[in-house]
């Protein structure tokens, strides 16, 4: 997930990072796992302060049992996880082994205690590390995988790593997201061919989405770190491409918010610091996308004549 080497099957030569035993049978309401592993890392729910500073999906239930820390859906009642210790109670739902996944995802992220981490996707384009960012559905992946298709290093095609101190995009490659509409005609081949290894129906996300090894659908090098020098704000499709300078202020700042972060414990001035400064470094566009292959043989030429 970090551009390290692929996993291999079999029992693991050293201890796994993250163990969790579940028991989901513990009680009619709710189940239970502990989290154990290397180094001693807490379970203290901080992968959620991000999401409730901004009110994004979640809220913390008031508790009182001292040392609990509770997490519910915003405007329900019951919570979702409740944390103390290496311990976790969660709600029986039938949605709890995806709650569960989300958790484990971020407390992931949280572990590269160096990086900030956005919902966007990532490329190295003629060697210069390029971040598209944008509302869901508005082509980031389309347009990250029209241009890994013509050779461009896909790093990933919807949670970007940036490591502040060296200033650089760091590998996240996972299966990429493919939605219903319009696609580069190197997907529509892979996908037609079925040339992809893995193809994982997700109607939970959308009916239609599927999940794909990208190195099936079509040749991609290895993924590699490398230096933050653009970052493209999606606007919405249009019938041409179009792509604008712009010199970004409060909006960008607000539209580049992370979805983890390095810095949880430091005071939210910090971070914002870190945006600006993440913005006043590189770059910065707005772009109208059009048909997947003609705006990235159009993003090539652009920024091909960058000064």
């Amino acid at each position: 997930m970090f551009g390290g080497s692929e996993p291999t099957p079999g029992r693991l030569s050293s201890p796994a990072d993250i163990r969790l035993d579940i028991h989901a049978q513990v009680h009619p309401d709710f189940g239970w796992f502990r989290m154990v592993g290397t180094g001693d890392f807490p379970i203290d729910a901080r992968e959620y302060s991000l999401a409730l500073e901004l009110e994004e999906g979640f809220e913390l239930l008031p508790t009182e049992e001292p040392g609990w820390k509770c997490i519910a859906f915003r405007g329900s009642s019951i919570p979702m996880f409740a944390f103390r210790g290496r311990d976790c109670l969660f709600a029986l739902t039938p949605q709890w082994p995806r709650n569960i996944m989300w958790y484990l995802f971020w407390h992931l992220l949280r572990r590269r205690s160096d990086a900030i981490f956005f919902h966007a996707s990532a490329l190295g384009i003629f060697g210069e590390g390029t971040m598209f960012v944008g509302p869901a559905g508005s082509g980031k992946s389309t347009t990250a995988l029209a241009l890994a298709a013509r050779g461009h290093n896909l790093l990933s095609d919807e949670v970007a790593g940036y490591v502040p101190e060296r200033g650089e995009l760091i590998p996240f490659r996972r299966p990429v997201g493919i939605k219903p509409g319009p696609r580069a005609a190197a997907v529509e081949r892979g996908l037609a061919l079925g040339m992809a290894r893995r193809v994982v129906e997700d109607s939970n996300v959308r009916a239609g989405f599927v999940r794909v090894d990208v190195d099936g659908l079509f040749p991609v090098e290895p993924p590699r770190p490398v230096p933050l020098r653009r970052v493209v704000f999606l606007r919405g499709f249009a019938t041409n491409p179009s792509l604008e300078r712009i010199t970004p202020d409060r909006q960008e700042i607000g539209e580049l918010q992370p979805q983890m972060s390095s810095i949880l414990n430091e005071a939210r001035r910090r971070l914002v610091f870190e945006l600006a400064r993440l913005l006043s470094t590189a770059r910065v566009y707005r772009l109208h996308p059009g048909d997947p292959d003609a705006t990235a043989l159009y993003l090539e030429e652009a920024f091909a004549c960058e000064k």
